[in-house]
């Protein structure tokens, strides 16, 4: 039988795990920085959460540009690309140019003929909760996967009626998919990592079920199967 203790040992970031494609971002000002995740989805080109950009800070992606060295910082000079729909508003979903070849071989993207109904987030992020699984946010020196299932997204959106009204008419309008498994969850500073399923990149994790509570709801991912996200990314990288 599972204890409180033996459950926060286990979620958020599920166990160490190898991502190349995997981009640990760093929005960086002076004294302060916040951490965000991104993915290789070509050779220059990192997808992320576009609330990852914050303003008057300078963004840095960290990658492993070969097995066994640490990370290479890499500042983004290029303008970032952020999706915003015919009506002029944006979504949390952006791209960003390296500003040179970073030899690591991309992530697939989606063939959505096929949806899984469970994939593997990773991240940075905390790998624990605290007391009475409570947020306690902060950051890991290793990166963290853990296997997530698909779940339908009613009971996200309700919360996000009833508890957020701010939020809520944001969020309705955009293109998300929802995952849930007992024990594991997304933390603060995971957000713009892949959702992916065999190498092939399904989702980008866009925010929190529940901002003070882990493993409580189900945390959602824009969805790269909508069709106007998957080609305005195919457009872009071209």
């Amino acid at each position: 039988m599972s204890t409180r203790l033996d459950l926060q040992k286990r979620i958020v970031g599920g166990e160490p795990c190898e991502r190349q494609y995997h981009v640990k971002l760093r929005a960086a000002a002076s004294g302060s920085s916040n951490l965000c995740g991104g993915t290789l989805i070509g050779d220059r080109w990192v997808l992320t959460a576009a609330h990852c950009l914050k303003p008057g800070r300078s963004l840095f992606a960290g990658l492993v540009l070969n097995a066994g060295d640490p990370a290479e910082e890499l500042q983004i000079t290029a303008e970032p690309v952020i999706y915003t729909d015919k009506d002029d508003r944006s979504h949390d979903i952006m791209l960003l140019q390296l500003p040179k070849s970073s030899g690591i071989p991309p992530v697939a993207l989606p063939d959505c003929e096929y949806r899984p109904e469970m994939v593997e987030i990773a991240g940075h992020a905390a790998t624990t909760g605290g007391p009475e699984d409570k947020r306690k946010p902060r950051a890991s020196p290793t990166l963290h996967c853990a296997d997530i299932n698909i779940v339908d997204c009613e009971d996200l959106i309700n919360t996000l009626q009833r508890d957020f009204p701010k939020v809520y008419p944001v969020k309705v309008y955009q293109h998300w998919f929802c995952g849930q498994t007992p024990g594991k969850d997304i933390c603060y500073g995971d957000s713009g990592g892949g959702a992916v399923y065999k190498d092939t990149i399904y989702g980008v994790v866009s925010f929190l079920g529940d901002p003070d509570y882990v493993c409580r709801r189900a945390a959602a991912f824009m969805d790269l199967c909508d069709p106007e996200y998957a080609t305005w990314i195919k457009k872009n990288i071209a």
